[in-house]
């Protein structure tokens, strides 16, 4: 059978041949009458009757027989079925292999052809009846266009200075309690201030204030100290890092325009790399261009199905994102809690025993925070180090809030607790996007932690690099946290001396730009036009308008002062946690007039030793109301100390909770950075005391009377 098959394949190679051979002849033979109709006839009959002979006939006797003229190829057409019927009959007979596999392609051909039509009919006659009119879709569009709000605004729940009604606490079944609980539930959440962050210098944050954003309430503040954003060592504020991030863009641009694995590495990533490795004693280091990302991916680059984790029930959002994308067996274990932790390794270790299982079988990890985002707490990293190492698992750790804030010379939770990386955790992930002021993460280990990611790590593999100018900020910040500060600045100039070399020469000016304005002795209208040039919002009265320029002007002028003021290495480290003792000192002091007024209402649920505090309602406050209720009390007392006390503040309970295992309670998170002082402290606690005293104390007298 496979001779005949074989012989048959040689015969139609020598009938293709011979076709070939007869068309090239028929079209260089000058003395044809009809090249075209002759090369039609016997290219058509040599295919027909190379399909059609075999088994017993010869395909090359066949080519003999072929039609010669236009004239027969329609007889030829009319036999081509039953001579279709005998080849196939007679190939039966000699190979009914080949005839059943050919039989069955061609009818599944013919039913997916079938079935494909029959579905694209289904979907098409669906998608009509499900497609609106066109008076729909006109009734729509106005609807969306009457009904939707300009970008950047917050509704009228999220007006600066339109407190909400206080959320008024009761005995159980006062039909003023439950009315008062009804409506807060009804009432819709307050989305933001409004308010937009023009700049920040110092311990001030500076708001684009413009008074056509107003709708009720009082009037928005220009600006307010900073107890709300996460720049823990204030490199928003660092003239030193910002001349590098301007030279940087200059000399690099942008963006990178592509996945590092691509053509998105530039020298940048690579020295934003080699520093922070050396930075904290590691192998190597790898750089992702998001700080979520990073954590996201790490995880999910070791962890694959059938593996084991151990995890922290309090991790944020981005480490649980890893976790779920690694698809491997999870159990959590209590928030910080390490005797839960070893029961959780204890019960693994039993039903290793019951199945007979290696603890080498899966890969197993532990995975914590350093200092954990959502709680503002400290993991015990010894005691857990400790169980690691007994029970023969890995470390994942996440360390974005405490690298640059905790340990003595700032390299994180492991150096606060005496530990150090790749040793006692084998995998350190933080984000860049706190403490060193940039964009992106980094995961540091071993080469072979490192090299694994290169290739496994999705958002290293698929998402654009990180821009390189915000690299080399990344760069700076460690020498900046390192002490190194005047090599960074020495850089620096020479970029910009290089620059000016090239640039066009200015006119050079005298005196400051203040002085050269004469603010105080311009008209309404030059005020208007000078701020309209650099952008500013040009509403409000004369005065506001002046104190706006002037605000805008000064930090220009004191750059200088800036420069020699700046701190870095130990000394900045320092002011930190000096700060973040003097903050948790004047909130638990009970003889402090204004503290005193927290006592008893609001708690401090964070470490001492922690630059991110969080302060929930107490016991007594918190009894019989829901998270709506508590999160209402704690968003008007936020607004108060913005709108009031000039000191901005963050009120968690509105925040997204849906990927988090354990959800915190409501709280106000109040964030210690290195420009703050003793001053803003206390400036702090009588907003806070204030504005406590205004929505919970005056509520409570209202519900006695």
């Amino acid at each position: 059978m496979t001779g005949k098959f074989t012989e048959n394949v040689h015969n139609l190679g020598y009938a293709t041949g011979s076709l070939l051979r007869r068309l090239l002849l028929s079209t260089t033979d000058p003395t044809s009458s009809s090249p075209t109709a002759s090369c039609i006839s016997s290219t058509a009959a040599n295919f027909t009757q190379g399909i059609l002979v075999g088994g017993s006939k010869s395909i090359s006797d066949g080519i003999s027989s072929l039609p010669t003229t236009l004239s027969e190829l329609p007889k030829s057409l009319i036999a081509l079925p039953n001579r279709y019927r005998i080849w196939w009959l007679d190939l039966l007979h000699s190979d009914p292999l080949h005839v059943l596999v050919e039989t069955l392609l061609i009818v599944m051909c013919i039913t997916l052809v079938v079935l494909q039509r029959r579905a694209d009919w289904r979907f098409s006659q669906e998608r009509k009846k499900s497609a609106p009119t066109d008076e729909e879709a006109e009734e729509l569009l106005k609807e969306w266009k009457e009904k939707r709000k300009p970008l950047g605004s917050s509704g009228s729940h999220g007006s600066v200075g339109s407190f909400s009604s206080p959320v008024k606490k009761g005995k159980k079944g006062s039909a003023a309690a439950a009315a008062s609980s009804s409506a807060a539930v009804a009432s819709p959440t307050k989305v933001g201030t409004g308010l937009v962050v023009e700049k920040i210098r110092g311990s001030k944050l500076f708001f684009q204030n413009d008074k056509s954003d107003k709708k009720v309430g009082k009037p928005a503040p220009s600006s307010a100290l900073n107890f709300a954003t996460l720049d823990y060592l204030s490199t928003s504020s660092s003239s030193t890092l910002r001349r590098v991030a301007t030279t940087s863009l200059a000399h690099y641009g942008c963006g990178s325009c592509g996945p590092r694995g691509f053509y998105g590495t530039i020298d940048a990533h690579l020295e934003a790399e080699v520093a922070v490795s050396e930075f904290l004693g590691t192998e190597g280091a790898i750089l992702y261009s998001d700080g979520a990302s990073a954590s996201t991916s790490t995880v999910a680059a070791f962890a694959k199905r059938g593996d084991l984790l151990i995890v922290d029930e309090g991790v944020n959002e981005a480490l649980l994102v890893g976790v779920t994308l690694s698809r491997a067996n999870v159990r959590y274990f209590r928030h910080n809690d390490v005797k839960d932790l070893r029961r959780v390794l204890e019960k693994v270790a039993q039903q290793d025993e019951t199945l007979k299982r290696q603890a080498t079988d899966q890969r197993r990890f532990l995975v914590v925070e350093g200092l954990y985002r959502n709680w503002g707490t400290i993991a015990p990293l010894k005691e857990i180090v400790a169980l690691k190492e007994e029970f023969h698992y890995r470390l994942i750790l996440d360390d974005s809030h405490g690298i640059g804030t905790l340990g003595e010379t700032g390299r994180g939770t492991l150096e606060h607790h005496g530990l150090k990386p790749m040793f006692h955790a084998e995998i350190l992930t933080f984000s860049l996007e706190n403490a060193l002021g940039s964009v992106g993460g980094m995961t540091v280990g071993s080469e072979e932690v490192v090299d694994h990611q290169r290739l496994s790590g999705a958002g290293y593999c698929f998402s654009a690099s990180a821009p390189p100018f915000l690299s080399k900020v990344c760069v700076a910040s460690i020498q900046r946290i390192e002490g190194k500060l005047d090599e960074v600045t020495f850089l620096t100039e020479e970029a910009e001396n290089e620059g000016e070399a090239n640039a066009p020469e200015k006119e050079e000016t005298s005196g400051s730009e203040e002085e050269k304005l004469n603010i105080d002795g311009m008209k309404v209208d030059e005020l208007k036009a000078e701020l309209k040039k650099r952008g500013l919002p040009v509403s409000g009265r004369k005065a506001e308008l002046q104190q706006r320029l002037t605000e805008h002007i000064s930090p220009n002028n004191s750059s200088s002062e800036e420069d020699e003021e700046e701190l870095s290495g130990p000394t900045l480290l320092s002011r930190l946690h000096q700060n973040v003792s003097n903050l948790y000192t004047t909130l638990t002091n009970s003889s402090h007039p204004h503290a005193l007024k927290l006592r008893n209402r609001l708690v401090i649920t964070s470490d001492p030793e922690s630059p991110i505090v969080y302060l929930r309602l107490a016991e007594e406050q918190a009894k019989g109301r829901t998270f709506a209720e508590q999160t209402a009390i704690l968003d008007n007392i936020a607004e108060y100390c913005l709108v009031d006390g000039k000191v901005a503040m963050v009120s968690t309970g509105g925040h997204v909770t849906k990927y988090l295992q354990l959800v915190p309670e409501p709280c106000l998170r109040l964030v210690a950075n290195a420009s703050q002082t003793q001053g803003d402290v206390e400036v702090l606690i009588k907003a806070l005391g204030e504005g406590v005293e205004r929505v919970l104390v005056r509520n409570e007298g209202n519900v006695m009377e």
